[in-house]
């Protein structure tokens, strides 16, 4: 009997992860804390919704030990979200005894999920990394506008921090803020830290969003390099500080290098993602950020054999690893229905032609992740979706026109 997969949090990679192991003959089970996560939509997997582990970690954690018990065997983790890292870094003695997920010491994946030390971690270990500053008041501000050029941007040390509330209508639901000026930047911040004070401002990397990289590796307890791949950012949503929509798989040898050697620095193992930007001012791939977990297009692995879930899947379950080495991967992945919206803005704001992105449809072999035959339903709901968002913008934009 296979040891059962619970998969935490349920947006795209999670959908994946429900698909894949009932595949490989192994029970999946879904965990999400926001009930109208794209996962519940799919017909795959056992779906079940949680407390939210980042407000509610007592309550995460009470509720993981009920549902251990409906298993005979120690089931495996594998968060794809970084609000499921944190109760793994902070419940790992009571948790290790019931189940079985990848844990660096040193707390390190909580680090990992902080900008703030993810940062720190860079300097420490030589990894380039953005002008940064984290701010705990106002001379901190005229002390980093001094060697900076505007615009920058705003943005929190947790990325969930700002998805709730009143941050989260003020920033419009975006994952950072841009500020074109010094008095801007005070203005923002004196409204920001009334509700988060562990805001971090920092410099824009220089260049496209065709710049942005994604290096998707798994080490394992002892370092030992298993697999890993890496793509260019052809399209994100939104434009410029969002997420992939669509991405180019291309081997790159330097970021390949130097994301190994400062993973291995770090005694990191485990699944993660190493975001960077190339800068054009002088040619160096910087820091953005670390998911140490299963991330947004992980899945395209699979395509040329680099599952870095089921790597993960069996060493927990103390399977040996054979390492897998393919550096000539010719593939492109695409999420349709974040894609649509993502080119839309690239067209509107004069960025990419529509001829560009129309022919990108047609360059195969092309992976599709979210819209599939065998998952109608989730593929329908996002369909209808994808339409209301439009009709929304329509009068939207109807309504100033008229203003």
């Amino acid at each position: 009997m296979n040891n059962p997969v619970i998969i935490l949090g349920l947006s795209t990679p999670g959908i994946f992860l429900m698909r894949h192991f009932p595949k490989n003959g192994i029970d999946a089970y879904g965990l999400d804390s926001n009930p109208e996560e794209l996962g519940f939509k799919s017909r795959f997997g056992i779906k079940k919704v949680c407390p939210d582990p980042e407000n509610s970690g007592k309550d995460f954690f009470d509720f993981m030990m009920n549902m251990r018990k409906e298993f005979n065997v120690n089931p495996v983790l594998i968060p794809t979200a970084d609000k499921f890292v944190l109760p793994l870094n902070d419940y790992a003695d009571e948790f290790l005894n019931y189940f079985h997920f990848t844990k660096p010491e040193d707390n390190l994946l909580r680090k990992l999920t902080s900008k703030k030390y993810s940062y720190e971690l860079a300097v420490k270990y030589g990894f380039p990394a953005p002008k940064t500053c984290f701010v705990k008041d106002t001379v901190d501000i005229d002390d980093f506008i001094k060697d900076v050029e505007f615009p920058c941007i705003l943005k929190p040390e947790f990325p969930e921090s700002w998805k709730t509330g009143f941050l989260e209508k003020f920033c419009d639901s975006e994952k950072v803020i841009i500020v074109n000026s010094p008095d801007e930047l005070f203005c923002k911040y004196d409204t920001i830290k009334e509700y988060d004070d562990r805001v971090i401002v920092q410099e824009i990397i220089q260049g496209d969003d065709s710049n942005l990289h994604y290096f998707v590796s798994y080490l394992d307890k002892n370092q030992n390099y298993i697999g890993s791949f890496n793509g260019i950012k052809e399209r994100i949503a939104p434009v410029h500080f969002g997420s992939a929509s669509f991405v180019n798989l291309v081997y790159n040898e330097k970021l390949e290098a130097m994301s190994v050697e400062w993973l291995k620095k770090l005694k990191f193992w485990g699944i993660s993602g190493v975001e960077v930007k190339k800068d054009i001012r002088d040619n160096i791939f910087k820091l953005i950020e670390v998911n140490p977990r299963f991330g947004l297009w992980d899945e395209i692995g699979t395509k040329f054999g680099i599952d870095v879930a089921m790597m993960s899947y069996n060493e927990l379950l103390n399977k040996t690893l054979v390492p897998v080495y393919n550096k000539k991967t010719n593939i492109r992945w695409i999420s349709i229905h974040r894609d649509i919206r993502a080119s839309a803005e690239y067209i509107s704001k004069d960025i990419l032609p529509l001829g560009k992105i129309v022919e990108s449809y047609f360059n195969f072999p092309l992976y599709v992740s979210d819209m599939r035959l065998n998952d109608l339903k989730l593929t329908f709901y996002l369909i209808k979706k994808l339409f209301r968002g439009i009709v929304r913008k329509l009068f939207k934009r109807k309504e100033e026109m008229n203003v």
